[in-house]
């Protein structure tokens, strides 16, 4: 599944209770995994957030289903200051977008969206739009081939690799 088709699922408490949205994943690329996810409620003004971590998730399919209960959920919304989680991880949101570089400086594309098994809280590739000098193809990205993501992401690669994978 694509992160980009796992935001925005919604998600139901254990009793079958419509809790909200999911907002985001806050994810660690080099380590491929996803650190937690990211639940907004369903009010437009009054917008509140949680997160939850893969053990208090039941089920993911169409929906996603809580191990928690409406009572459990509704004391969660709001105890997080998610501003400060965001500064500390990677939100898929800010990442899609981000330009890629290779270990020598050259910029190879932007991140365009990743590959997840959200069941098990796991990042399979990053995928990475090239840019036009490359034929805009894309190429995924695996666990270890990430050395660093600030303003940039940096990768473990060089040019000559990245052209071999996608020949």
């Amino acid at each position: 599944m694509k992160a980009s088709e796992f935001i925005g699922k919604t998600v139901i408490d254990k009793k079958g209770n419509e809790i909200g949205k999911i907002a985001d994943i806050i994810i660690k690329p080099q380590e491929c995994l996803i650190d937690r996810v990211i639940i907004s409620n369903t009010a437009v003004l009054n917008k509140k957030y949680f997160s939850v971590v893969d053990k208090e998730i039941e089920a993911i399919g169409d929906y996603v289903i809580l191990k928690l209960d409406k009572e459990e959920t509704d004391q969660k919304f709001g105890q997080e200051d998610l501003d400060s989680v965001r500064k500390i991880q990677v939100d898929f949101k800010k990442f899609v977008g981000k330009t890629v570089i290779t270990q020598n400086g050259v910029e190879v594309g932007t991140v365009e969206d990743m590959i997840i098994q959200p069941h098990e809280c796991l990042i399979e590739n990053v995928i990475i739009k090239t840019k036009s000098d490359l034929g805009k193809k894309p190429f995924m990205l695996g666990e270890g081939e990430i050395k660093d993501i600030k303003d940039y992401v940096v990768l473990k690669m060089d040019l000559e690799s990245i052209e071999d994978r996608l020949l």
